[in-house]
């Protein structure tokens, strides 16, 4: 089963103007996710697709695929999933690829442990999966974690609800969320589902607690402090 590696790495960004080039730790951000990725699958099996020469200049210097994408393609309000099959449709056309089955690695997250990845691959491989998707378990209780309906903050409700769970120590921690580390799909199965989530997603826990997905300059400053204590 082969697996094609898509990294989406736009110019633009609100919370941290151009974050994928930004130097992190001596590297520009976009770096870390391409030699994450040729650590495990050849260079011909990555792409780069960007709306930044710039940003596919660093792909090309690791020899990587690279994809110029359309500027309506790297808008704040345009979705990752048209990226991705225009980044599917192109290689089929230009590269003569078939792109049955992708791994989505976002650049915003920097900090990935190799050996997680190959037991993603492996497991979505062995056991034909149709999607699998990257999950932490919370730290927060979720009887302290409420939802918000509205900006005047009246409208809310509970994660969990502390009234029917008067032992807050028995919790047995089975909240998660979606890490962004990594997703894998068939690309059928992206096709009928527009997404990656749908019910026959399954969900493989990173123990990896330096993760960290950027979105401001908060976030790198924090991964810049992770990388660093790595690197100790």
């Amino acid at each position: 089963m082969k697996i094609i590696v898509i990294i989406p790495a736009r110019e633009g960004s609100k919370g941290l103007p151009g974050k994928n080039l930004k130097k992190l730790c001596g590297k520009p951000l976009v770096d870390y996710s391409i030699l994450k990725a040729l650590e495990i699958f050849d260079s011909q099996s990555i792409i780069l697709t960007s709306d930044s020469i710039k940003i596919l200049e660093r792909g090309k210097k690791y020899g990587i695929r690279t994809i110029h994408r359309p500027k309506e393609l790297a808008s704040d309000r345009a979705q990752i999933i048209d990226t991705i099959f225009h980044t599917v449709n192109f290689s089929k056309s230009n590269f003569n690829m078939k792109c049955e089955n992708i791994m989505l690695l976002q650049p915003t997250f920097p900090i990935r442990k190799t050996s997680e990845l190959k037991e993603a691959i492996s497991y979505f491989e062995e056991n034909n999966l149709s999607s699998l998707v990257s999950v932490l378990r919370m730290k927060e209780h979720p009887c302290d974690c409420i939802s918000i309906f509205n900006d005047n903050f009246d409208e809310w409700k509970y994660l969990l609800d502390p009234n029917k769970n008067t032992n807050r120590q028995s919790y047995s921690g089975d909240h998660f969320f979606i890490s962004g580390n990594f997703y894998i799909a068939k690309t059928e199965f992206l096709k009928n589902n527009k997404g990656f989530l749908f019910k026959q997603t399954k969900f493989l826990e990173s123990k990896n607690h330096n993760s960290v997905d950027i979105d401001d300059l908060e976030d790198f400053e924090y991964a810049e402090y992770c990388i660093s204590r790595i690197k100790k």
